[in-house]
């Protein structure tokens, strides 16, 4: 492991993923998840964190679904884990309101998907789930809550991304929103104030492969980046994955089962491991180019395009 990749290896071990649940409330046509049954308690995720940090300070933990918002535990569960000092990110499609259950907002990160304008992620998530998105960032910042948008692209909203950036600045920095009368936000500095990270959608390499997911997912509207749109989203976006990778991190799966990173196909333990063990296990497995991936052979279906 090179001095680089080690260091990122240090700084990704106070990261922890948990993924409590694949329910969701949507039926999303570009969706690759298999909605799996089981679903973590609260207080196993509570017990596996207070586990990991004797061996390794925590600093943040992202929790994903399926949708977060679901479980009638979250707001116990989010308010319990701040309180303990570590920042929260919540990955949500943004349509499940209870902000206002969370009393930590400057602690805590909502990523918020939005694919694009409105006719096109409505295609893909549902009619009205545009406007319920864009009025949870709103309401999510104006309540002090750092803010961040997560969008797959393909080719058809791949043509409209700048048009897409204009208008989160232009409508979502709007002082017409009556979401603002709310709260004064803590403001974020304004270079970051909606930041956005690109996804290619998952290569065919992926939904064909993936031995966990292994759904393909509408294409109909929803088409394939092509070898030149995704190097092109890859030099010039932030993307996940990020262009020099090091995105690994322990990352807990709602069946108990631990992995490598949030895309994992080999696991590296389960919940009941010691988490000194899940670290070693996951330092054998980090390898590949520029900062490594705990997947190599894999690197979430796009290996050809980190050579």
């Amino acid at each position: 492991m090179s001095n680089r990749c080690l260091i990122r290896f240090q700084q990704s071990l106070r990261h922890i993923y948990i993924n409590p649940l694949e329910a969701c409330n949507l039926s999303c046509a570009m969706c690759y998840t298999r909605k799996t049954t089981p679903i973590l308690s609260d207080g196993q995720i509570l017990q596996f964190i207070e586990k990991y940090q004797k061996a390794m300070p925590v600093e943040t933990v992202t929790l994903c679904g399926g949708e977060v918002f679901l479980l009638p535990y979250i707001s116990h569960l989010v308010n319990t884990i701040t309180d303990k000092g570590i920042f929260v990110q919540i990955i949500t499609n943004g349509t499940i309101d209870r902000l206002g259950e969370l009393k930590n907002p400057n602690v805590i990160n909502m990523i918020v998907s939005i694919d694009g304008l409105q006719k096109y992620h409505d295609a893909n998530r549902g009619k009205g789930m545009f406007q319920k998105s864009v009025a949870f960032l709103k309401k999510a910042k104006s309540l002090g809550f750092h803010t961040e948008i997560f969008s797959i692209v393909t080719k058809q909203n791949y043509a409209h991304m700048s048009e897409f950036e204009s208008f989160i600045r232009e409508e979502l920095n709007s002082q017409n929103s009556s979401f603002l009368e709310l709260k004064k936000p803590l403001r974020q500095p304004a270079d970051r104030e909606w930041e956005i990270t690109y996804h290619p959608r998952k290569p065919r390499a992926y939904l064909n492969n993936h031995p966990i997911s292994n759904v393909f997912g509408q294409t109909k509207g929803f088409d394939f980046l092509g070898k030149k749109e995704i190097k092109k989203l890859l030099e010039t976006k932030k993307t996940f994955p990020p262009k020099n990778l090091g995105c690994y991190q322990i990352s807990l799966m709602s069946s108990g089962v631990v992995y490598g990173c949030c895309e994992g196909i080999v696991p590296i333990g389960t919940i009941r491991d010691n988490p000194q063990t899940l670290i070693e296990n996951l330092k054998k497995r980090i390898a590949g180019p520029c900062l490594g991936c705990s997947e190599p052979s894999f690197a979430c279906g796009m290996k050809e395009y980190f050579k």
